[in-house]
C-alpha cells in the first residue's frame, strides 16, 4: 500500500517551493520594470509633443 502522507507532503512541498520561486520571479520582473521606466524618465531626449491634426 502506498504511504499517502508521504506523498502528500511531496507534494505539498513541491507546490509551496513553486509558489516560493514564482513570488520571486514576480519580484525582480517588478524591480527590473522600475528600473527601465526610471531610465527612460531620466533620458536626456526631447520629449514627444502630440498635436490636434490639421483641417482639410
Amino acid at each position: 500500500m502506498a504511504d499517502y502522507k508521504k506523498l502528500y507532503y511531496k507534494m505539498f512541498n513541491a507546490a509551496t517551493d513553486a509558489e516560493k520561486l514564482i513570488s520571486q520571479a514576480a519580484c525582480i520582473m517588478r524591480t527590473v520594470q522600475q528600473e527601465c521606466e526610471e531610465t527612460y524618465m531620466n533620458a536626456d531626449e526631447t520629449p514627444l509633443r502630440l498635436t490636434d491634426k490639421p483641417e482639410e
